[in-house]
């Protein structure tokens, strides 16, 4: 029997190899007073950056740097100061099924964030989480059909497929000016931070506009009294061209991220004072292009000689998951025993750590812990007060995720105020980002190999139909031609029921694998 396999290279994205873990980067800053005077820090924080990302055999090695912030006192317990430092990290993400020369998509982000200060210098440590998954783009080689052979049959199927055809990547600084209110007195702008939200990917031809918005917020030392500290909350709306290179492709997207902010404040020429902020973006954008390829199923003969079929699996992309939702929660702390009471709140920080999840439906549960440091002032006592404690959440979301999806929680527009002398209600948005690959299994056949096949009797059986199989799988057992089977049982027009009777005629001189 001579058969003739018809093979075709598929360029196709496969979902290789996933990973999140945790490594710890640590950073230090000599503060300006040295030794001569004690400091005491009241909150500290970071922002993790990706700098490369490269895919190993079954891991990930990825680079990138903390950016850290550390609010603190020194000598004078009323004046409140600030530091910044940049430490760098590299971390191994075990990716099983990670392959070299895969394309990479990591994000990091700050988890939990310590300082202390020691011998005239302030300590950092800050636990990133990091989370990647890796796309193979080599293309598979598998039989599109089969030719020639007496008796042959064939069926085939159609696959659909999502794959990236242009993308391109750039920076862009977004400078903006913001009139301070002249009643919060500010002296001195300590840090910044900033959130930015992708609305809209447009384009096309070689080219992607992406839009949205920075939401920032600032931190400043006010020499109001009883206050040494005021935020501010700032929007800065961005719109930038990121050039692709590739093919055209019908599906735009893309992501974003902050690199680095920088702000200061001065005096304004009609004396006001003036933020002014620099925000670094970094921008991601794809075009994708959805491909449908049809490909052989199965095969068998209805005399001589049988096939084998050989193949492989595979986990195409057929598209992209992109999420981003946010809600906003409330809480109410009660101070730690032996708390000062609290007589007016400067501030509050949060960072949320999620410990669990549950999708039902079109809405996602997520639970976790807040972790809080609040800063207040108490009665006579010019020095800020720092609480820091721990206050479960449980939130919904309307989202559909997968359990597969990278999912981040991030907290902003932290509001708090006093209830009581030693009882605060705090206020916040709760940001979720979700990003997943949806894929499909598909089995590829790539080998058609001829096999002796068993001798059968022949004759007119009626079949019952077993659970989930088709007439297909029944005429493929019986090694007759499907038709035939189709033509002997005109009244099943579509897939038999189970335990339909089917009657199938073995011809004389057929054989049976």
């Amino acid at each position: 029997m001579e058969i003739r396999q018809l093979k075709e290279k598929i360029n196709m994205e496969r979902l290789a190899g996933r990973g999140r873990g945790q490594t710890t980067v640590e950073g230090e800053i000599t503060l300006p007073g040295g030794l001569r005077e004690e400091a005491r820090v009241l909150e500290a924080g970071g922002m993790a950056v990706i700098d490369a990302a490269e895919a190993l055999q079954d891991r990930v090695t990825v680079s990138g740097r903390v950016i850290f912030h550390a609010l603190y006192t020194q000598g004078d317990p009323g004046k409140v100061s600030a530091m910044e430092a940049t430490a760098d990290f590299t971390h191994l993400l075990e990716a099983p099924g990670a392959q070299p020369r895969d394309v990479c998509r990591v994000s990091a982000q700050v988890e939990h964030t310590e300082a202390s200060a020691s011998g005239g210098r302030l300590n950092l440590r800050a636990v990133v989480g990091v989370s990647g998954r890796t796309i193979t783009r080599q293309p598979v080689e598998a039989l599109s059909g089969l030719q020639g052979g007496e008796g042959l049959q064939t069926s085939a199927k159609g696959i659909s497929l999502r794959r990236t055809v242009a993308e391109g990547s750039s920076e862009t600084l977004l400078r903006e000016e913001f009139l301070l209110p002249a009643g919060l007195n500010v002296r001195e702008t300590l840090y910044g931070t900033a959130t930015a939200q992708l609305s809209e990917t447009s384009g096309g031809f070689g080219r992607a506009s992406m839009s949205g918005q920075v939401n920032l917020e600032a931190v400043h030392a006010s020499s109001m009294p009883g206050k040494p500290v005021v935020i501010t909350r700032h929007t800065l709306p961005f719109e930038h061209t990121v050039e692709l290179t590739g093919e055209d492709g019908e599906q735009l997207a893309g992501r974003i991220t902050v690199r680095d902010v920088a702000v200061a404040s001065q005096d304004g020429e009609d004396g006001e004072r003036v933020l002014r902020a620099e925000v670094l973006l970094g921008l991601e954008a794809w075009a994708d292009r959805q491909e449908n390829v049809t490909v052989l199923d199965d095969a068998y003969t209805v005399s001589g000689d049988d096939l084998r079929l050989t193949g492989q699996t595979v986990s195409c992309r057929t598209d992209d998951r992109q999420i981003r939702t946010a809600e906003s929660g409330k809480c109410m702390l009660m101070l730690p025993e032996g708390a000062p009471p609290v007589r007016s709140v400067l501030a509050g920080f949060a960072v949320p750590v999620m410990t669990g999840r549950e999708q039902i439906g079109g809405r996602l549960n997520a639970e976790g812990m807040l972790e809080i440091t609040l800063l207040y002032m108490t009665d006579n006592d010019p020095a800020p007060v720092v609480v820091r404690q721990e206050e479960p959440f449980r939130v919904t979301f309307a989202a559909e995720t997968s359990e597969d999806d990278f999912i981040t929680l991030s907290a902003s527009n932290v509001d708090v105020s006093a209830i009581t002398s030693d009882r605060v209600e705090m206020k916040y948005i709760l940001r979720m980002e979700a990003s997943g690959v949806k894929a499909e299994e598909a089995r590829l056949v790539t080998e058609a190999t001829p096999v002796a096949a068993g001798d059968m009797e022949s004759g007119i059986v009626l079949y019952f139909v077993q659970p989930g199989e088709t007439l297909w799988d029944i005429a493929r057992s019986y090694r007759v031609p499907l038709q035939e089977v189709k033509a002997l049982n005109p009244e099943i027009t579509g897939e038999p029921r189970d335990g339909q009777g089917v009657v199938i005629w073995r011809r004389e001189g057929s054989t049976l694998a």
